[in-house]
């Protein structure tokens, strides 16, 4: 499944085509057009396969976007690191949403948002603004 998945996560990545507002990436199971100021960034031979995009906000905030194999229970993962945290999970087409508000390792107030299928979780996460994640939620078609 590793292999089957990192070779997914390649052959998505080399495929991406530009279009006008930006790069079209398909690795979820709808093709979501991600802004052309982001700066792509992908392991494929880490013990966990990622593809992570790293973006500025018009405030020159800077966000991440990651895609990663959905192998853990991510309400779970943040209960243990961030007891506090404000998990709202929901469902939005074939996708299961995770709306986190929580504190990171400084104490510093942190937001996200995960876009979750069977196989695989688009992470949202940092200073992103809320038409970043209007956009992606949009873009949603299955």
């Amino acid at each position: 499944m590793k292999i089957f998945a990192m070779i997914l996560l390649l052959f998505t990545f080399n495929s991406s085509a530009t279009v006008e507002k930006g790069v079209a990436v398909k690795i979820l199971p709808d093709q979501l057009t991600l802004s052309i100021g982001c700066v792509a960034q992908t392991n494929l031979q880490a013990k966990k396969p990622f593809l992570f995009y790293t973006c500025k906000n018009s405030k020159n905030g800077r966000y991440f976007m990651e895609f990663r194999l959905n192998e853990s229970d991510l309400a779970a993962n943040f209960k243990r690191h961030s007891p506090d945290a404000i998990i709202n999970k929901s469902t939005f087409k074939s996708y299961t949403v995770y709306d986190i508000v929580g504190k990171d390792s400084n104490g510093d107030q942190q937001k996200s948002i995960h876009y979750c299928t069977k196989e695989l979780c688009l992470d949202l996460v940092g200073e992103y603004e809320q038409s970043v994640k209007e956009s992606i939620t949009s873009q949603l078609q299955r």
